[in-house]
């Protein structure tokens, strides 16, 4: 890293200039960073704006990146592999961290190109909201290196012990999560209005603001094998009300199938989530439930 003081000094090249882009480059800017911020759509509008905060743009990468200390990649990611790839080849050996929402599959990839300068990153939350201190998770043998900068910038950072895929895998498993939630809620607020209950579903989901929601994902997993026959015949019911109000239940239909295939091998463990998740990864192996469906006594629920 160059000779600075706290964060004055440090150089840094920002690849992608949208929304999250500009909210890290003017974050960075006011915290002391000599900021590029690279992008082909620049326009004169954006350049001058970026020029007011002190940050240096350009439509295209540097023919050299000697003399900076971190390269942030902030594209979308089916171009991400490209850019890397023409990082790889300019003189400079400082740390890539990539931030796209690239798959696991592409950050391996791009390690190839760029070997142990490669730090695969994952924003976990919206950056417009949270603006720069918006929690990031890295990986990667220089992911402490990357921390060791960006922290005093004010980003919050969790080093994960391993190799570019793995934050980006959990990246992928907070969206199965979080779109999974999303369409939930979509399917639920459709289902209050269809059913003039708008004004009093936040009645009925008012203790949700009082949960420790680790210790509730938790609970959730623990009870799940032995109270899916039950939960099946809830789900199922709710459905039942969609349709009768004129909807057509998506998430609702997916929740009974997931209760449906739990609750057809009988009671299970009602212990900790361990031995939840356990249980439930060696009824789902697909060889394991096909032998469970061929089998005599197996009721389609």
């Amino acid at each position: 890293m160059n000779d600075s003081s706290g964060t004055h000094g440090v150089r840094l090249l920002v690849v992608g200039f949208g929304a999250a882009g500009r909210v890290y480059c003017e974050a960075f800017a006011k915290a002391g960073a000599k900021v590029t911020a690279v992008d082909p759509a620049l326009n004169a509008t954006t350049m001058e704006g970026a020029g007011r905060l002190g940050i240096d743009t350009s439509h295209t990468l540097p023919d050299t990146l000697d003399g900076m200390d971190l390269a942030v990649v902030l594209t979308p990611a089916s171009v991400s592999l490209k850019i890397e790839a023409a990082i790889g080849e300019r003189p400079g050996d400082c740390p890539v961290l990539d931030l796209t929402s690239s798959t696991p599959e592409a950050m391996r990839a791009a390690q190839e190109l760029l070997g142990g300068r490669l730090v695969d990153g994952t924003v976990m939350g919206a950056v417009g909201l949270g603006g720069v201190a918006t929690p990031m998770i890295l990986a990667g043998k220089k992911a402490q290196a990357v921390a060791d900068i960006l922290a005093p910038l004010g980003c919050r950072i969790t080093c994960l012990d391993g190799a570019p895929g793995d934050a980006s895998t959990l990246k992928l498993l907070r969206s199965l999560f979080m779109k999974g939630l999303e369409a939930l809620v979509v399917e639920t607020q459709l289902a209050a209005a269809a059913l003039d209950q708008s004004e009093n579903l936040p009645l009925a989901l008012s203790d949700l603001s009082e949960v420790d929601i680790n210790a509730f994902l938790a609970e959730m997993l623990r009870t799940h094998p032995k109270h899916a026959a039950r939960r099946h015949v809830e789900i199922a019911a709710a459905s039942d009300l969609m349709e009768k109000a004129g909807m057509r239940p998506i998430m609702a239909n997916a929740a009974s199938s997931l209760f449906a295939r739990t609750a057809s091998f009988g009671a299970g463990p009602d212990e900790t989530p361990d031995h939840a998740i356990n249980w439930l990864l060696k009824t789902t192996q697909p060889d394991c439930e096909e032998r469970h469906e061929q089998s005599p006594g197996h009721l389609d629920h």
